[in-house]
């Protein structure tokens, strides 16, 4: 009887090891092989951007701060794109290696309660290391909001216009746009070799009970880009430009053929679509 018991409890010793050699054992592989991809949430007005600048508060510098505390270990950040300073984020994706396995929801609950109020982690998932934010986003979300009525509480997440938009003129414009084109009259260009074709899949405005909202959809964006589109089609919604001149804008591939970009504060990214996603 002694003998077949010592046999149950090594039986029973020798499962609970596997188990537990399984458990590390996974945890090892996610830490070796695995990437980690974050959506995060952040309110732009008091950032700097997102890419870390010296002496400046930016949402990438925050993140990375945090990441590098919780994993005791330098960690590098690629983001799905660069927002500017004032530009908000509903759906920005990046994605990091870890130094070591820490279950997605720690880490999530844990970056939560480390970051600054205006940054929240909305999901954690697991990636290959093959997974680039930038470079495999197929299309990418964005609007602009715009308000009639001057409102001090919302301020820092809409353009406040007094004198209300032809929206047909505007609608029209907008179709233009759709399509592939080179958007050169419409970036800032970080260098001459830049390429500035882009698709862009949708580009349309609704009204709202207060202003106006514009949204766009395109696999990629220059800088400045849809703020330098959203200038131009306010003027054409004053009367300042007609609806028929977009095409010439185009064509120009010359900023100063284009209007003054939008401020910042009205512009969201909102979400960024990858392989096997909903667009």
């Amino acid at each position: 009887m002694v003998y077949l018991q010592n046999c149950s409890i090594l039986s029973f010793n020798c499962m609970l090891f596997v188990e537990v050699g399984i458990v590390l054992s996974s945890r090892l592989v996610r830490a070796v092989i695995m990437q980690i991809r974050l959506t995060l949430e952040y309110d732009g007005t008091d950032f700097k951007g997102w890419q870390i600048q010296p002496d400046q508060r930016t949402v990438q510098g925050e993140l990375q701060a945090r990441l590098e505390q919780l994993y005791g270990a330098s960690i590098s950040v690629t983001a799905s794109g660069r927002t500017d300073a004032g530009v908000h984020a509903l759906g920005q994706v990046v994605n990091f290696t870890p130094s070591r396995d820490i279950p997605l929801d720690r880490l999530q609950h844990a970056l939560n309660g480390m970051l600054p109020p205006d940054v929240a982690v909305k999901s954690a998932d697991y990636v290959g290391l093959d997974f680039h934010a930038r470079f495999d986003a197929l299309r990418r979300y964005y609007f602009y909001c715009i308000r009639y009525n001057k409102q001090p509480i919302g301020r820092h997440y809409a353009w406040y216009i007094r004198r209300k938009l032809d929206l047909n003129v505007i609608k029209r414009a907008s179709k233009v746009l759709i399509g592939r084109h080179d958007f050169t009259s419409f970036c800032v260009a970080a260098n001459e070799k830049e390429n500035r074709v882009c698709q862009v899949y949708t580009c349309d405005w609704q009204r709202q009970s207060d202003g106006l909202t514009f949204h766009i959809s395109g696999d990629r964006f220059l800088r400045a880009m849809v703020r330098s589109i959203v200038g131009t089609l306010v003027e054409m919604g004053r009367g300042a430009r007609p609806a028929e001149s977009m095409h010439d804008i185009l064509g120009a591939r010359n900023r100063q053929s284009a209007g003054e970009s939008a401020p910042a504060q009205g512009l969201f990214l909102e979400r960024v679509i990858y392989d096997g996603e909903l667009p």
